[in-house]
């Protein structure tokens, strides 16, 4: 199953994984009030970036609820032929749990 964040952006919304241990290449955005940054494997496979307020402590299999935005920024790409804009769906995270910890 793929999530359709397309429709989720600006809702909540409740996503289970794990931290990863291979992070892909995403865009990064900063934010005051979260400055912990997390990569994590969805259980489908896929992968997204979550911003926390505090570092998440869970070692394996995990429950966060956030919102949903969207990320935009060009290649970091030196050989760019193209001017490009990238989008990328990530997670504002309000709540987590380790059910398995």
């Amino acid at each position: 199953m793929r999530y359709n964040f397309t429709e989720s952006v600006g809702e909540k919304i409740t996503l289970t994984g794990k931290i990863s241990k291979i992070p892909w290449l995403y865009l990064i955005q900063f934010f005051s009030d979260r400055d912990h940054i997390n990569y994590l494997d969805l259980e489908n496979g896929e992968q997204i970036v979550i911003y926390s307020r505090e570092p998440i402590t869970c070692r394996g299999k995990m429950k966060i609820n956030g919102e949903v935005i969207l990320t935009k920024g060009s290649s970091k790409r030196p050989q760019k032929i193209e001017d490009e804009t990238y989008q990328e769906y990530q997670l504002l995270v309000d709540l987590w749990e380790c059910p398995s910890n």
